[in-house]
């Protein structure tokens, strides 16, 4: 975030940017105008990366300013194109922190305009939420590395053209201290990479993907930050993750805070659960689940917008998104648990073979993604307990061991 110095006012802001929005931003209601072209728009007329800095294509501006934007689009049901988020509010602010000045130039133009989408390639099929555990290789040969191994239950890999992969460099070092992070390009069929789509549990085809690397060829300059230093690029990563799930920092974007005013939480809609109830005639019954979704309509954004004035201040330092993005996660659960008790039976049958993914069943079995995407919810309590609230790490054997002695006690090496 850039200072706050000789920049306009928020004030003034807000109402130049209603003007605009106003003007050019499609209704929700209207048909949807395509990512790129919509990110292209904003990023023209100077509302992409609001909070980024000038010089690498931003608007130089807060992240005050930023969430008055996205409130104003929020209290607009207007078109925004909320599925970059993961490149805006989470890749982009870990290049900013952990890249050097010709990785920035090189990198945050193109995906502030949207030309460029970027992804992550973190999770292994072994490795589970032990990041820190991977075992895919990255080896250098002069001026190019060789990636070996692969990664799983990555979201978007298959339309997007950059992943930000986490990889071990060094297998004697200790397993936080040999690790190194590189951005792999996913198009035009690079040598050395296969992609497969993966059918989630809802029936939804392809979103996830699995990426395998054989002997895949990456310049050396594509290393973001220091090789062997990938841990703490890592971390910058899941901080930057969980305020975005979390809908905080430079991850405000909108997309999901639609309907309700400004702030609202838009995976929490009571109103289709209570028309539901009574259609259905069963509101005493799952009363007490569309109590808890109300309270979490109202709860979830005040906690997001008290982490994020926190944060302005200075007053809320660290991994403040973990509590939110636990809290949202939870609540989108919730919600889902509740559709599916009003509707019954009637959630889990339909006409014809294909299946349907806006229906109360298939929803809830979607949900549960809510809870691992963004980091578990048994790891966002654990970054709380230890990090925020200082309770004891969880005792760990292989912390300061060389990684190859790891394996080799596990029996995997």
């Amino acid at each position: 975030m850039t200072g706050t110095t000789d920049i306009e006012s928020v004030e003034t802001f807000r109402a130049r940017s209603k003007a605009w929005i106003e003007a050019n931003l499609p209704l929700l209601s209207e048909p949807w105008v395509e990512t790129r072209e919509l990110q292209r728009l904003l990023f023209d007329n100077g509302y992409a990366g609001i909070s980024y800095p000038k010089e690498y294509g931003g608007a130089g501006l807060t992240i005050e300013h930023q969430k008055a934007f996205y409130d104003i689009v929020a209290e607009q049901d207007r078109q925004v194109p909320s599925e970059l988020m993961v490149s805006i509010g989470i890749i982009g602010p870990t290049i900013l922190d952990n890249g050097s000045q010709e990785l920035k130039q090189r990198f945050l133009p193109p995906l502030l305009r949207g030309d460029e989408v970027w992804m992550q390639l973190l999770s292994e099929p072994r490795g589970g939420s032990d990041m820190a555990g991977t075992t895919c290789r990255l080896k250098r040969d002069g001026d190019t590395y060789f990636l070996n191994g692969s990664k799983m239950w990555s979201s978007g890999a298959y339309h997007a053209d950059y992943g930000l992969c986490l990889c071990r460099s060094d297998w004697d070092a200790p397993k936080h201290r040999g690790l190194s992070t590189i951005a792999v390009p996913l198009q035009g069929n690079p040598p050395g990479l296969t992609i497969e789509r993966t059918r989630a549990v809802s029936g939804e085809a392809g979103h996830f993907c699995e990426e395998f690397f054989d002997d895949m060829p990456l310049p050396a300059d594509n290393l973001i930050g220091e090789e062997n230093a990938g841990w703490s690029v890592a971390q910058s990563l899941l901080f930057h993750e969980r305020n975005a799930v979390g809908g905080i920092g430079m991850g405000y974007l909108g997309g999901w805070r639609r309907g309700g005013g400004a702030g609202a939480f838009t995976g929490i809609d009571v109103g289709p659960l209570r028309e539901a109830a009574e259609r259905r005639g069963v509101g005493g019954a799952v009363g007490t689940m569309i109590a808890d979704a109300v309270i979490s309509s109202v709860v979830d954004p005040l906690t997001s917008d008290r982490i994020t004035l926190g944060l302005q201040l200075g007053t809320h330092k660290g991994h403040r998104g973990s509590l939110s993005k636990l809290q949202s996660s939870l609540s989108l659960h919730g919600v889902a648990r509740a559709a599916l008790a009003i509707e019954g039976a009637a959630a889990l049958v339909w006409d014809g073979d294909d299946v349907q993914l806006d229906n109360a069943g298939t929803s809830w079995l979607a949900a549960r993604g809510s809870t691992i995407a963004g980091g578990t919810s048994e790891m966002q309590r654990n970054t709380i307990s230890e990090r925020l609230l200082g309770l004891p790490r969880e005792p760990a054997f292989d912390r300061d061991i060389p990684f190859n002695e790891v394996l080799r006690n596990l029996g995997k090496f």
